[in-house]
């Protein structure tokens, strides 16, 4: 018989926080493209990050979501989906 697992190791950190791992490279890889590139580019990759971590939160549960899951599934979603659409409407904005 194994012994149960540590909830403390990096491993199972990583595991509890799985989506927020993977969108903080991703994060800092569209401030990159943002300040070398474009930033309208930028801009419309951000909501589409927005947009899959909606999708995420609405879709797996607690646990696999993490520090994503703040308030109710509705509020989180919410919450973000008007962030996706307010940072892809100024992105397309001709003076940026």
């Amino acid at each position: 018989m194994r012994a149960p697992r540590s909830p403390h190791t990096l491993r199972a950190a990583f595991r509890r926080q799985t989506v927020l791992a993977l969108a903080l490279p991703a994060l800092a890889l569209i401030v990159l493209i943002g300040a070398t590139l474009s930033a309208p580019l930028a801009g419309v990759l951000l909501a589409a990050l927005l947009l899959v971590l909606a999708l995420m939160r609405a879709l797996l549960p607690v646990r696999a979501v993490g520090a994503l899951a703040v308030r109710s599934r509705g509020l989180d979603v919410a919450v973000l989906l008007a962030l996706a659409l307010g940072i892809a409407v100024l992105s397309t904005s001709p003076n940026l």
